[in-house]
């Protein structure tokens, strides 16, 4: 009976809540992905009735909205088992990934995150641990991009659509005060990195005046997933970023960097997009900017020095000042 028990209890226990907030995301995402195409319009002149056009609706929502949620949730897997794996290199105590739903678009989730629950044993360790899901999400995401981009369609918007868009937290303020309309310019444009106008420019060309690219919805999701390595290499407190600061660093100095970071996305957020004023605060009061000691402090050595490097330079060129505006 003894051994029985021993051997019930090495069974693996099942991840309930990371599959079912996986599936929850799937859901979400499917739906974001869906509304992006012409699929939800054409719903309501299906013939039938009753349950038969109830599943036919969700099946054509479903098969819609496949190629953005597939393409998304790969960028962020990957990302986040990036983390997994070096963690349980290190044999440092962590989480499968928690995938955070959001019904709403246009993205249809808030990313997902992993639990680190013991200490990390080095500097060395804080350091491959936290980069390797950027470097891991941005080799998924790239790829997606491009493909997407070269079936994606450039369309005339207007000039003055875009010189007419808002984006700073003043600017939204003083837009609701003086009675406009949430939309200025009747449609969001998402802005470019350095990266992503790069590829645009090989895949697409440039484009002529008046002209915007509409994204394919792959297209669109290797853009989000470029942006979520930008939010997640922000060098602060226990971000990607802040792994790789701390580790480059040292304790103080990084406490001191992540400080001067947090100023520049306020500031940002105020004037420029208030994307970041979002972020400010989800980092300042729930993140926090201080980043916990390794149990080994030896300074990172010149091969890691370098990646730590490369990283902030991917921080630097995925950074879109202006995400969105309206």
């Amino acid at each position: 009976m003894a051994e029985a028990l021993a051997r019930t209890r090495s069974f693996p226990r099942i991840p309930i809540l990371n599959l079912a907030l996986f599936a929850a995301t799937l859901l979400t995402t499917l739906l974001a992905g869906a509304l992006q195409t012409s699929v939800p319009d054409a719903l309501p002149a299906m013939g039938g009735g009753g349950l038969g056009r109830l599943l036919a609706g969700a099946a054509a929502m479903a098969l819609a909205g496949l190629p953005f949620a597939s393409s998304l949730l790969g960028i962020l897997l990957c990302h986040e088992m990036g983390h997994y794996l070096f963690a349980r290199a290190y044999r440092v105590d962590v989480s499968l990934p928690y995938f955070i739903p959001m019904p709403l678009p246009p993205a249809g989730t808030f990313g997902a995150v992993i639990r680190i629950r013991s200490r990390l044993p080095s500097r060395r360790a804080t350091f491959d641990i936290g980069a390797a899901g950027p470097f891991a999400g941005v080799l998924v995401a790239l790829p997606l991009l491009a493909w997407g981009l070269a079936h994606s369609e450039v369309r005339p918007v207007g000039d003055a659509a875009l010189e007419g868009a808002r984006a700073g937290a003043f600017d939204l303020v003083r837009g609701w005060l003086a009675g406009e309309p949430a939309l200025a310019t009747g449609f969001q444009h998402f802005g470019d990195s350095l990266l992503t106008l790069t590829v645009q420019r090989l895949v697409v060309g440039p484009l002529p005046p008046g002209t915007d690219v509409f994204l394919h919805p792959v297209a669109f999701a290797g853009w989000l997933g470029l942006f979520v390595t930008t939010l997640n290499l922000l060098p602060l407190g226990q971000l990607d970023g802040g792994h790789v600061t701390y580790a480059l660093l040292g304790r103080r100095k990084a406490r001191a960097f992540s400080r001067l970071v947090s100023l520049g996305l306020l500031v940002a957020g105020l004037f420029f997009c208030w994307t970041w004023l979002v972020w400010w605060a989800v980092t300042r009061f729930l993140v926090r900017l201080d980043h916990p000691s390794a149990a080994d402090e030896t300074p990172l050595g010149p091969a890691r020095t370098a990646l730590a490097l490369l990283a902030l330079l991917l921080f630097a060129a995925t950074f879109i000042p202006v995400p969105v505006s309206l």
